[in-house]
């Protein structure tokens, strides 16, 4: 009789932790988004995707900014399962559309969602650098080509693509927002955290520090910058990138 009261509390102990198990696991993947939206202010956020590099998994941060005439975005996501989601969660938050897509270079994790945005009807931007080598690399171009060093202004908002020189990739720009002193340093810019300095296949090391030292004398007062991969909310990130650049010669 013991025996079986025994065994009969140890299956329903072995129930309870399988259960609770299942669910510590369901909750876990729940909490993997694969789109996060953060606000920076009132008119800029900044939205995160995530892919894998060499095994590893990164964040890819991009932002859009919101206008009186809708929204823009500044890259696409590097998860092509999120280009509509993405649509469909600033429409749901911000109840407007998606009017432009700007890309800050021509990879996969900035420019990648140019066909779906093209076949949506939605404006496409970049610069002749960047969509030459797009084409040259068999990817979809943008739509509409861009000036740079030219201050954009849509709706009461302003920006500048800005060109400093190769880096990170030989057509890497960089978004000045200069109402708020925040630049979007795409992966020009690396996060505080960072252990290398990334994919350089497509890049020019040598050239990089010179061409992040003409970005500073430009904007020698910088509020805040979002680099092109995970951490972003510190103020190390230059710093970071000119050690790691350092590092490197």
């Amino acid at each position: 009789m013991l025996k079986n009261i025994t065994s009969l509390f140890s299956a329903k102990v072995g129930a309870l932790l399988f259960s609770l198990s299942l669910c510590a696991f369901s909750n876990l993947k729940a909490q993997e988004k694969p789109l996060s939206i953060e606000k920076i202010n009132a008119q800029l956020y900044l939205y995160t995707t995530y892919n894998t590099f060499e095994g590893t998994k990164y964040a890819a941060n991009a932002v859009y900014l919101i206008t009186k005439k809708g929204v823009i975005l500044f890259d696409t996501p590097w998860d092509s399962t999120q280009y509509q989601p993405l649509l469909d969660s600033i429409k749901q938050k911000h109840n407007l559309p998606v009017i432009a897509v700007y890309a800050t270079h021509w990879h996969e994790d900035r420019a990648g969602g140019f066909a779906y945005y093209n076949r949506i009807g939605i404006p496409t931007y970049a610069t002749k650098m960047t969509n030459d080598l797009l084409k040259a690399n068999h990817k979809a171009q943008a739509t509409h080509l861009v000036k740079i060093n030219k201050t954009y202004k849509v709706g009461s908002e302003s920006f500048v693509l800005n060109f400093f020189g190769a880096g990170h990739s030989l057509d890497n720009v960089v978004v000045w927002f200069p109402a708020y002193q925040i630049l979007d340093g795409g992966c020009f810019i690396k996060s505080s955290d960072a252990k290398n300095l990334g994919n350089i296949a497509d890049g020019d090391v040598k050239a990089w520090k010179p061409s992040l030292a003409r970005l500073l004398a430009k904007y020698p007062k910088i509020n805040m910058v979002i680099p092109g991969h995970d951490g972003w909310k510190d103020h190390e990130q230059i710093k970071r990138t000119e050690e790691l650049l350092t590092e490197k010669q």
